[in-house]
């Protein structure tokens, strides 16, 4: 236990003498005058030198410390955990701590230095149904160091009174805003009053048979974090939120997922719009935060439920119509009574109808484009996928032949996200390839689209609809600049192409989506699996050295085209510099079909590594191949099997283990490090067939010179 004469004199703290009352020890000075400096006339006051054969005391107000005083530690531990995300356990195992350990249960004592002029040093207490569960005790207050508990039991102080811990921001925070940090924590200990649902406005024609209920879609596929994420509300704690612009910090903005009908809400008492005394789910969170408060704005958020409702609304307006006035001979006939339209059966035809006749596909870009349909092309950066989008958009709005694939002379609208400042230099590019000005039937966007955005897709078909007669093509270059969400979420990516069926494919437009390649895999796009899975063809560029190839990855009702060739052609604009100098741009010069190559992917040096122990394996443990690897496999690059050895695998792990260098880490541990690495490395070399693997055994191929 410390020893009072061990207490530091030179840390600027300062201690109260606190004697016992009747020989019984006390957590309180009754001296007067016990919160001002020591002094002949003030023997009971605080100082640095303290003299006490009682309990002594540190005095908060003059030493510049904060206690966090936990009288109960299991609800000190909920509170914290729900509201702040803290586990107060991993404070009071810390080995830095400075902790006055009380001899009761349950109970923790933790102390902190305060920011020098920190200005909100006061008590600040919590309460719950059982007493209190903490307190944050600085200013003028103490709390006992050194000596005996009155219920019996002797204090212990674990740490350096020399070295006392900074202040958590959390708790400042705290001690600035408890008004505000209070509500958070009543609403933990579930003190507060349930908050009553907000009430929400009648929509017209609920009562309509098939009508599509947007509030309640737009719970099933939006929640509420996501709401309150996109609008700057930060997470904190247990299904908390701050709000954007909150000094205090507090996560005043509560989800609650236990509603009465299932449906999830979110409750503030910040200062934010949402705290109004009511709870909010994501819909009325979605129509306070993004549309201004705008009802009607906000139930527009799905332009095809919105189309499908109107249409319903409609169709009863026709039923419900007052019939027309009759005229004076009319009126001398009886009327005839008014019927209401027969009922129309959902539209279902005999398979044999439609194979009575043949449906020709209608080619935009033969064997690469159908009218109507939903195309993705992608490339890795500098494989020349913005040269074959605009390359394919000049020749449909000319009507020209692409190379050997007729085209049909329609309107093209690319809408542009990147590279505004080289477009024009392209599109004179494509001129001179061509011999002919860019057609009048080929527009360009001077800015991108958000294309998720149901109002934004809205004004881009509109724009389309009154520009062109017949709009034919709209190429949406990139995905990543047109699209404000995020390309790995199938909800965003399933918006995004939900926009493009919607207001595109009605103007009788292909969409053809130019996209990145994956960073990990350049034959794949990047992204979300669904964005192929939408596609009714996909097609790819890829680039080797020199050389550019344009592949057809999905054609969901044609025959895939053989990939093509192409190079990077220069070509020398008729427009001139600053300096005088001829301008410059590219165009793809067509270089017949693809040429198959033994090039394959660069290894990193562990990988090949690992491929050269394989090597090794074989020369100290290659055996002959057994007669059914020999029936199975052919012998590599032309050699025969006697001259062809395999080795048993983990002949080949066993020389692996011995290249590769895995941070220092326990024996075990390192050894599922290398493990993993090896399957990895195994797999890779496979997959790329430098390595052939059967059964317990593994054999090289060598590219054949």
């Amino acid at each position: 236990m410390l020893n009072i004469n061990q207490l530091p004199t030179a840390a600027g703290l300062y201690f109260v003498p606190i004697p016992p009352i009747g020989g019984k020890p006390t957590k309180a000075p009754r001296a007067k005058g016990w919160n001002l400096p020591q002094s002949a006339q003030n023997p009971g006051g605080y100082s640095q030198e303290p003299n006490t054969s009682g309990n002594l005391g540190l005095y908060h107000g003059a030493s510049n410390t904060l206690a966090l005083d936990v009288d109960d530690l299991a609800e000190a531990e909920r509170v914290f955990d729900e509201t702040t995300g803290i586990d107060l356990e991993d404070w009071l195992n810390d080995f830095e701590r400075l902790e006055i350990r009380s001899p009761k249960a349950n109970r923790g004592k933790l102390l902190f230095k305060l920011p020098e002029g920190f200005k909100n040093a006061r008590l600040q207490q919590l309460r719950g149904p059982n007493g209190v569960i903490f307190e944050l005790r600085c200013g003028n207050c103490q709390d006992v160091v050194f000596g005996q508990h009155p219920d019996g039991g002797s204090y212990e102080l674990i740490g350096n009174l020399a070295k006392i811990p900074e202040a958590p921001a959390v708790l400042l925070d705290m001690l600035r805003h408890w008004d505000e940090w209070k509500p958070c924590f009543n609403t933990a200990l579930g003190e507060s009053e349930p908050p009553r649902i907000a009430h929400t406005k009648s929509q017209e024609g609920e009562q309509l048979p098939g009508r599509r209920d947007p509030i309640r879609e737009f719970n099933q596929s939006v929640s509420v974090s996501e709401i309150l994420t996109r609008n700057g509300y930060k997470p904190k704690g247990r299904d908390r939120f701050i709000r954007p612009g909150s000094e205090s910090k507090a996560p005043g903005a509560v989800i609650m997922r236990n509603c009465s009908d299932g449906i999830e809400r979110v409750y503030s008492h910040g200062g934010d719009i949402l705290n109004d005394s009511f709870a909010h789910d994501a819909f009325d969170c979605y129509r306070l935060l993004e549309c201004g408060g705008d009802f009607n704005k906000a139930l527009s958020w799905s332009p095809e439920i919105s189309r499908h409702n109107q249409r319903l609304f409609a169709q009863e307006r026709a039923k419900n119509a007052p019939p027309p006035p009759q005229s004076h001979d009319e009126g001398k006939q009886q009327a005839e009574p008014r019927t209401k339209p027969e009922w129309q059966p959902f539209p279902i035809v005999p398979a044999n109808e439609l194979t009575a006749k043949p449906i020709k596909i209608d080619w935009l870009l033969n064997g690469l484009i159908e009218r109507a349909s939903l195309n993705l092309l992608f490339g890795e950066p500098g494989a020349g996928k913005s040269l074959f989008a605009l390359d394919w958009a000049f020749c449909m709005a000319a009507g020209l032949e692409w190379h050997d694939h007729k085209t049909k002379p329609v309107d093209v609208i690319v809408v542009a996200g990147e590279g505004f400042s080289g477009m024009a230099r392209r599109l004179k590019a494509l001129e001179s390839k061509y011999q002919m000005k860019s057609p009048e039937r080929l527009f360009i966007s001077q800015r991108p689209a958000n294309l998720i955005d149901g109002v934004n897709a809205q004004w881009v078909a509109d724009t389309i609809k009154a520009t062109c007669q017949n709009p034919g093509l709209v190429i949406v270059d990139t995905l990543h600049r047109n699209m404000d969400g995020d390309e790995n979420s199938s909800q965003d990516i399933g918006r995004f192409v939900a926009n493009l069926d919607g207001f595109f494919k009605p103007l009788g437009a292909a969409t053809l989506v130019v996209h990145h390649s994956g960073h990990g895999d350049k034959q794949r796009s990047r992204g979300s699996s669904s964005i192929r899975a939408a596609m009714d063809a996909e097609f790819s560029a890829t680039k080797d050295d020199a050389s550019i190839t344009l592949s057809c990855r999905k054609s969901k009702d044609f025959e895939a085209f053989k990939p093509m060739q192409f190079k990077l052609k220069p070509v020398e604009l008729d427009w001139l510099d600053d300096e005088g100098e001829p301008m410059t741009s590219v165009c793809l010069a067509h270089d017949g079909e693809a040429k198959t190559t033994t090039q394959k992917r660069r290894l990193s040096a562990r990988d090949d590594a690992i491929l050269s122990s394989l090597s090794e394996a074989i020369a100290q443990h290659g055996v002959t191949p057994s007669g059914e690897i020999q029936s199975k496999f052919a012998p590599p690059n032309g050699q025969k099997w006697a001259e062809q050895k395999v080795v048993n695998i983990s002949h080949w792990r066993e020389f692996a283990y011995r290249c590769m260098a895995v941070d220092e880490k326990p024996g075990e541990e390192k050894l599922d490090t290398k493990k993993k690495a090896f399957q990895r490395c195994r797999n890779k070399l496979f997959d790329n067939k430098f390595t052939i693997e059967f059964g317990d055994y593994a054999w090289r191929i060598f590219e054949v010179k």
